[in-house]
């Protein structure tokens, strides 16, 4: 029964988590509060000590100026992230599917007789469709991708730098960028085992249940990642702790997870994905993770993590082919 209770809290904890960051997000441009100081007396105050105060005002001052441009520049990144994803990509998919092809089929239906435009407005539509979506959905859904991933790293790491002080990366540039591409690796075998467990499940709502749980894990993973590398953690580290502590990223990862799964559309899943995934980002920089006491760990990553071990393994120990004497 206190497992029970632990999971349960640990969960709600993680979706109120969650949820913090639409009200985070305002209190980012608040000036920070100025500390009163010590008044001193004219005759005890020496030039020395003018000095220092003079030193110690201006560094605070220079400061309090880059945490405003911190706050700034995060709340900037916010709303072009709003504008890129709500209004330029997803406000044109809502007028071409609910505005512009109604008023077409209507404007069929005047000018064409009502047999004629039933039987020309079946392969219209998906001509239509298929065009949009080549000559504008899909190129512009490509750069967005490009556009946010750069967004969502210049939030992050002025969300911590605000918040939580100077990163500190990982010391050895190679382990760097090998934390890098092999996160990235092991995160895109994760979603495919994600739809594997969906397809493969004999009973579908089974199927979907788990493929839900993989998908919150994964999101939680995906907004704690920023932190968690400007904090130094390693690769290993971050899955690690996430699979300890799966109570409260399952709850955390929650309201990404249903919003994005709903929609049947890749292209309108991953614009509500990249339109709400830079208020995550704020709420995995704020919160503080409720670690999980019943001692059972959620190993949902230990399958693709040994995939990929086996074949940079293998790619690794490969040895070159002999050269020709």
């Amino acid at each position: 029964m206190d497992s029970l209770k632990t999971i349960i809290y640990g969960f709600l904890r993680g979706l109120r988590d969650s949820l913090a960051g639409f009200v985070l997000i305002f209190r980012y441009d608040a000036e920070q509060p100025d500390k009163p100081s010590r008044s001193s007396s004219p005759t005890q105050e020496t030039n020395l000590a003018r000095r220092r105060a003079a030193q110690q005002a201006e560094k605070k001052q220079k400061q309090q100026a880059k945490q405003k441009d911190e706050s700034t520049k995060v709340i900037h990144r916010v709303l072009q992230c709003c504008f890129l994803n709500g209004v330029l990509f997803g406000l044109s998919l809502v007028l071409f599917n609910y505005v512009l092809l109604p008023s077409l089929q209507w404007f069929l239906g005047v000018c064409l007789a009502e047999s004629g435009a039933g039987s020309v407005w079946p392969y219209l539509r998906p001509t239509l469709t298929t065009v949009f979506n080549m000559l504008w959905v899909l190129p512009l859904f490509l750069l967005s991708r490009i556009i946010n991933t750069i967004w969502f790293q210049d939030i992050a790491d002025s969300a911590y730098r605000q918040r939580q002080g100077r990163p500190q990366l990982i010391s050895s540039v190679s382990k760097l960028v090998a934390d890098v591409l092999i996160s990235i690796f092991i995160e895109v075998l994760f979603l495919i085992q994600a739809n594997v467990v969906m397809m493969v499940s004999p009973l579908m709502g089974v199927g979907l249940v788990l493929s839900g749980v993989h998908m919150c894990m994964l999101n939680a993973l995906y907004a704690f990642e920023y932190r968690w590398f400007n904090m130094g953690w390693e690769l290993y580290k971050r899955l690690s702790f996430i699979e300890q502590n799966w109570p409260y990223f399952m709850g955390f990862g929650a309201p990404l997870a249903v919003i994005t799964m709903y929609p049947s559309s890749v292209y309108v899943s991953g614009c509500l994905f990249a339109l709400l995934f830079p208020v995550f980002i704020i709420s995995a920089n704020e919160a503080d993770p409720i670690l999980n006491t019943n001692g059972y760990q959620l190993k949902l990553f230990a399958l693709v993590v040994g995939v990929s071990n086996r074949i940079i393994q293998s790619l690794v120990t490969r040895r070159p082919p002999p050269t020709p004497s």
